[in-house]
């Protein structure tokens, strides 16, 4: 949600292989050392010359794949894992290569055999299981997602995104308690949990109308991340819901704390004012937020002083419209 809650994309681990041996010109070695230099382009040649001359015809094929995801040419880089595995069925990094390709092509069925093969290759990591549980995931499995989503965290307990994952596999079957019990879970067993944990339990108990523990845990992220000014504007509209303006009031005004010139803050609390009919207060913060120059800030004024003219006050409504004018 806040932050950056919002999910972790899969990341290729590349590693280039090396072999020994001599040949008249060795391909594979030049083309290694190009890669090692970033010169990713001038290396595919290299590789390709490599595998003509049959040069560790498998460890250059598995090694053009790497350069051509640096190039971002996955559709080609997914050929040349493919022909890996062909040649060295038991080459486990491959399989695990190709299933990050085909997941990140949209191809979740294809990623998933190929994940399965390392498994059976005997291969665990959080990696794996966390690919395997997103796959599932996005196919409606809930069952294996979380399998391999509690795999991974058993394997990683710092691993938030499969602690997200496994919360997000529970919202789906709209089991909010649970969810929110494994982000409780998270908050106790990992370091790495931030504030962006208790932003999502906030969501899920607003989810669940349970509206006075959404604000404690938005409070409580806000207390690791006090500059977020996002929730804290999230958090004053759900003050606001529960029929308390003057909590709103204090947590945008704490906002200014933090960072000072942010004319969505004055905006918020103008419009907090203006419905309280504090006119006065009301036209200090969209003014402020206008001198900044935004627009809402203006459009804010503007209705004061439409107000004042409405209410047949034309003389405060006039002084209102040359203030906006004027900008001061």
């Amino acid at each position: 949600m806040f932050g950056n809650v919002v999910r972790y994309r899969l990341l290729l681990t590349l590693c280039l292989l090396f072999a020994s041996g001599v040949f008249a010109q060795d391909f594979f070695k030049k083309a290694n050392e190009l890669y090692d230099q970033g010169k990713f382009k001038e290396a595919v040649p290299f590789y390709r010359a490599a595998i003509r001359e049959g040069q560790y015809e498998p460890f250059a094929w598995f090694n053009l794949g790497n350069t051509l995801v640096q190039l971002g040419k996955n559709n080609i880089a997914m050929v040349a894992y493919r022909r890996t595995t062909e040649l060295m069925p038991d080459f486990v990094k491959a399989w695990i290569l190709l299933g990050d390709i085909y997941y990140i092509s949209g191809d979740p069925g294809l990623a998933i055999a190929s994940y399965n093969r390392a498994l059976e290759l005997r291969e665990e990591s959080d990696h794996i299981h966390f690919a395997l549980a997103e796959c599932y995931l996005k196919g409606r499995d809930f069952a294996l997602a979380q399998k391999h989503f509690e795999k991974a965290i058993e394997l990683n307990p710092d691993r938030m995104d499969a602690w997200f994952g496994l919360a997000e596999v529970y919202e789906k079957l709209g089991d909010y308690e649970f969810a929110i019990k494994t982000l409780n879970n998270a908050l106790q067993l990992t370091a790495s949990a931030g504030p962006e944990v208790n932003y999502t339990i906030s969501y899920y108990y607003a989810s669940m109308d349970s509206t006075q523990k959404a604000i404690n845990a938005m409070e409580d992220g806000l207390l690791m991340d006090p500059d977020n000014t996002q929730a804290r504007r999230y958090l004053a509209q759900m003050y606001l819901q529960a029929e308390a303006p003057w909590m709103a009031i204090f947590t945008l005004e704490e906002g200014f704390r933090h960072k000072k010139n942010l004319p969505e803050l004055y905006v918020d609390l103008g419009q907090i004012y203006f419905e309280q009919h504090r006119y006065d207060e009301a036209l200090e913060q969209y003014m402020g937020a206008w001198k900044m120059g935004y627009s809402q800030g203006r459009i804010g004024a503007e209705n004061i002083a439409n107000t004042w003219f409405n209410a047949g006050d034309e003389e405060r409504a006039n002084a209102i419209y040359k203030r906006i004018l004027e900008k001061k």
